[in-house]
């Protein structure tokens, strides 16, 4: 059973790990970093805005403590993240 997370913090980076956490019924501080899985800063620059004021669209898919983690996003909405 998966978890999507459209809201909750305003970093794709603690969404993440405050829904693996919660999955886990576990401490988000208990959880490994996330960045033995992703370079949280990589991460964010995807869902920059680019230069010319656009926002970028796609997916973005990785594991992280043993969980599926799924980004989407598009030009007009919060990204969206899925964790199985």
């Amino acid at each position: 059973m998966g978890q999507t997370l459209a809201v909750g913090t305003d970093e794709v980076h603690e969404r993440i790990v405050t829904g693996v956490a919660a999955l886990e019924g576990a401490d988000p501080m208990e959880l490994p970093p996330l960045f033995d899985a992703v370079d949280p800063d990589a991460l964010a620059a995807i869902f920059a805005t680019t230069e010319s004021g656009d926002r970028r669209s796609g997916h973005i898919g990785f594991t992280y403590a043993n969980h599926q983690v799924r980004v989407e996003f598009d030009e007009t909405e919060e990204p969206v993240v899925t964790i199985d």
